[in-house]
C-alpha cells in the first residue's frame, strides 16, 4: 500500500505544513479569466469541465496570499496553493506468504481454509471482464510484461506519456486486476480479460493538481474501475480532503462511464487504526477494502471504522512484477512475478477486478448500484468477534468478504431491445396516438417504456406503461412531430429506438353529398316558371275552342 501524507496548512488541529510548488489551483466560473490580475501571471485551464485552473503567480506574489484572495472573488469556488504530496511505500510485501493464487481458488494451499476465495471461476462462466479497462493509479506498470495488456497514460512526476513502473508496487496490483488469463505464461488476474491503464503519480512528490488531472485522465479514458493503493495522511490522522482531489473524485464518479459513474477502489491502509477522520476514504464514491486472510481472519495491519465497505483476501499473492531488473524479487526464478504481495495494497485491486467482472456481465450499473451489489453479495465471516451490527456491517470487514460469483450472477442481464414505432398512421390534430411494437426481453423482465418527442423546441420526456401515448389535443396541425422510444427493465434503459417522423395534418371533415338524379321535390325557379307559362297557353287555346 502507498502512503500519500498530505493535510492542508490552514486546517484545525494540524501541525504539519507541507510544500507547494508556487501555483496556485482554483475552481473558477471562469478561470482564463482571472488572468487579467497583475498578481497572476497565467492561467492554465485543467482537463476535465473546464472550471478548474492552475495558476502560476505573477513573481513575487506569495502563492498562499493569493489562494486566499481568490477565495474571496464571488466567482471562484475554491482555491488553494498546490501542495507537493510527500508519499512512501507501506505495503506488507517481505511476508513469506504461499506462492499459489489461492485467493482466485482456495483448496486449502499452505494451511488456509478450503473455499476462502473470491469465487472467480463460477463468475468466468459468464464473463472474463472483456470490454473493461481499468486505471492503476500508482507507481506506473511495467509497459512491456508479457502477461499484462496496459496502456500507458501520463506520469505526473516526470511530465511525460510513459508510466513505466520502476518499484514493482503498481505492477503487482495490475496482475492482480487482469493478469492476462489462458495465455500459458504466468498469472491470473481476477478479470482476466480485462485491460489495463497505468498513470504514475507514486514515486515523487505529486501536487493536489497532479492527481486531480489523473482522475480526470482516468475517467476521459473510459476506466471502468480507478484502482488506488494508497492513501492520504498517516496513522489515520484526521484531515480534509483538499478541494482538488475531492473534485477529481467527482469528476469520475458523476462523468465516467457516460454518466453512470467509474467506480473508485481504496485500500483501507495498513496502520491497524480506525481510520474515521480520513478525508478520502469518507468520500461517499470511494469503496474502501480492507483485508482478510486464507482464514477469513482479519489481517492485524488493516485499518477499520464506518467508512469501511468490504475486504478481500490479501497475505501473500502472488501477481506480476517488473520483468527484468528491478520489482521485489522472483517467483521460481522468473523475475517477472511475485508470490509475496501484501497489504491492503492486495485486497483493493482484487475488489477492482471483481467490479470490473460485474460491470461485463451488466454495463447498465451505476457506480453506486456496483457497491451495493459488492456489499449485498459479500460473505460475512469472523461472525464470533466481526462485531456486526443488526444490519450485518463490521468495522472491521464491512459487508464481509467479497465473491465475485454471487455479484456477477446477481447481476447478470441483457438489456431490452429497442422498441419499433408504428403508427399513427394517419395523424389528424384530432387523433394524434403513438404507438410501438414491445421490446423484446429475453431475460422475461417487466418492461416499462419512456418516449421522447418534440416539435421545434425543447423535448418533452414521458414514462409509459403500456405501448401508445396519446398526444391529441397536444400538437397542432400542420407541424410535424418527431419522437423515439425506450424500454426499461429493472437494471435501466436498453437502446432507444430509431427517430420516428410525421406531420400532423388538419381534422378530417365528412363532404357534401353530390346530386344523384333530375326529380327533385322543388322544382327549380326556371322549371317552375316554364310549368305556369305552359300552363297558361293550354288555357288560353282551349278558350277559344271553346267560343
Amino acid at each position: 500500500m502507498l502512503l500519500i501524507a498530505l493535510l492542508e496548512p490552514a486546517q484545525a488541529g494540524t501541525d504539519a505544513h507541507w510544500p507547494d510548488n508556487g501555483d496556485v489551483v482554483v475552481r473558477a466560473e471562469e478561470p482564463q479569466a482571472l488572468a487579467a490580475l497583475r498578481t497572476i501571471d497565467r492561467v492554465e485551464v485543467l482537463a476535465g469541465d473546464g472550471q478548474v485552473a492552475r495558476v502560476v503567480p505573477a513573481p513575487g506574489i506569495d502563492p498562499h496570499t493569493l489562494a486566499a484572495r481568490l477565495s474571496a472573488r464571488p466567482d471562484v469556488t475554491w482555491s488553494h496553493p498546490d501542495y507537493l504530496v510527500p508519499v512512501h511505500l507501506d505495503e506488507l510485501s517481505d511476508d513469506p506468504y504461499s506462492a499459489e493464487q489461492w485467493h482466485l481458488q482456495n483448496t486449502g494451499q499452505r494451511g488456509w481454509t478450503a473455499g476462502v476465495d473470491v469465487g472467480v471461476e463460477d463468475a468466468w462462466i459468464l464473463t472474463r471482464g472483456e470490454g473493461a479497462l481499468v486505471a492503476v493509479l500508482d507507481s506506473g506498470v511495467d509497459m512491456l510484461h508479457p502477461d499484462l495488456a496496459v496502456t500507458s497514460g501520463w506520469d505526473y512526476l516526470d511530465d511525460d506519456a510513459d508510466s513505466q513502473d520502476e518499484s514493482g508496487h503498481g505492477t503487482g496490483a495490475a496482475g492482480l486486476i487482469a493478469a492476462i488469463g489462458d495465455n500459458g505464461v504466468g498469472v491470473s488476474g481476477v478479470a482476466p480479460d480485462a485491460e489495463l491503464y497505468g498513470i504514475r503519480i507514486i514515486g515523487g512528490d505529486a501536487s493536489t493538481t497532479d492527481i486531480y488531472e489523473a482522475f480526470v485522465e482516468a475517467t476521459d479514458a473510459g476506466a471502468w474501475v480507478i484502482n488506488n493503493s494508497w492513501s492520504i495522511g498517516s496513522d489515520c490522522n484526521a484531515y480534509q480532503l483538499p478541494s482538488a482531489m475531492r473534485d477529481g473524485l467527482n469528476y469520475a464518479d458523476e462523468v465516467g462511464r457516460d454518466g453512470l459513474g467509474t467506480v473508485i477502489v481504496f485500500s483501507a491502509g495498513n496502520e491497524g487504526c480506525d481510520l474515521e477522520g480520513e478525508g478520502l476514504k469518507r468520500h461517499n464514491a470511494t469503496l474502501v477494502v480492507a483485508a482478510s486472510d486464507g482464514n477469513d481472519d482479519r489481517e492485524g495491519y488493516s485499518n477499520f471504522g464506518k467508512h469501511v465497505n468490504v475486504t478481500a483476501p490479501s497475505g501473500g499473492l502472488l501477481t506480476t512484477d517488473i520483468a527484468g531488473e528491478g520489482g521485489y524479487g522472483s517467483h521460481e526464478g522468473d523475475d517477472a512475478y511475485y508470490p509475496s504481495f501484501s497489504g491492503t495494497s492486495a485486497s483493493a485491486p482484487v475488489v477492482s477486478g471483481v467490479a470490473a467482472l460485474v460491470i461485463a456481465a451488466n454495463p447498465r450499473l451505476t457506480a453506486e448500484q456496483v457497491r451495493e451489489v459488492l456489499c449485498e453479495t459479500a460473505v460475512r465471516v469472523d461472525i464470533e468477534d466481526g462485531a456486526y451490527d443488526t444490519s450485518g456491517w463490521s468495522a472491521y470487514y464491512g459487508c464481509g468478504r467479497v465473491r465475485a460469483d454471487v455479484a456477477v450472477w446477481s447481476v447478470a442481464n441483457e438489456p431490452p431491445s429497442a422498441p419499433e414505432p408504428l403508427g399513427p398512421e394517419d395523424p389528424r390534430v384530432d387523433d394524434v396516438v403513438l404507438t410501438w411494437a414491445p421490446a423484446a426481453d429475453i431475460d422475461g423482465d417487466w418492461l416499462d417504456y419512456t418516449v421522447t418527442w418534440w416539435t421545434d423546441g425543447e423535448p418533452t420526456v414521458e414514462a409509459v406503461d403500456g405501448t401508445r401515448l396519446d398526444l391529441t389535443g397536444r400538437v397542432d396541425a400542420e407541424v410535424e412531430v418527431s419522437w423515439t422510444v425506450e424500454a426499461s427493465d429493472l437494471w435501466g434503459p436498453g437502446p432507444v429506438s430509431e427517430v420516428a417522423r410525421f406531420e400532423v395534418r388538419p381534422a378530417w371533415t365528412k363532404p357534401k353529398p353530390e346530386p344523384t338524379g333530375t326529380c327533385s321535390s322543388a322544382p327549380a325557379a326556371g322549371g317552375l316558371f316554364a310549368l305556369l307559362l305552359a300552363l297558361s297557353r293550354r288555357r288560353s287555346g282551349s278558350g277559344a275552342e271553346r267560343r
